[in-house]
């Protein structure tokens, strides 16, 4: 069995795998956790009829963190972030749509409101 060596090797790596992961995930990009954080709102906000974004809602947001000190790569990881988190929570949301309560609905309000003000240091 020539796999059977192998397997022992993998083995031990794929062990430490969870914890290899967890030290790899660490925010290295504030931006682009803040970009997670904005589509997550505008998405759901979206899918509960809770409030729309502007259409310049991304380039003002990235205007934001320019000020903030964000670096052109940062710059680049948020956006790319925030197209790619829109665009999977569009799809899941159209697979498998979640309710939106009462609640959820009133908090994504504000939480719109918030974001068409140009606030996103709450973010």
């Amino acid at each position: 069995m020539p796999g059977l060596p192998a397997v022992r090797l993998l083995a031990p790596a794929l062990a430490l795998l969870p914890v290899l992961s967890a030290c790899v995930s660490t925010p290295s990009n504030p931006s682009a956790a803040r970009a997670t954080v904005l589509a997550g709102i505008v998405s759901r906000a979206s899918a509960c009829n809770a409030g729309y974004a502007r259409r310049d809602t991304l380039d003002r947001f990235l205007q934001a963190e320019r000020a903030r000190g964000a670096t052109p790569e940062q710059i680049a990881g948020a956006r790319s972030t925030y197209v790619t988190i829109s665009e999977a929570q569009t799809i899941n949301q159209g697979i498998r749509p979640e309710p939106c309560t009462v609640e959820e609905r009133a908090t994504l309000r504000g939480q719109m409101n918030t974001v068409r003000a140009n606030r996103f240091e709450t973010l």
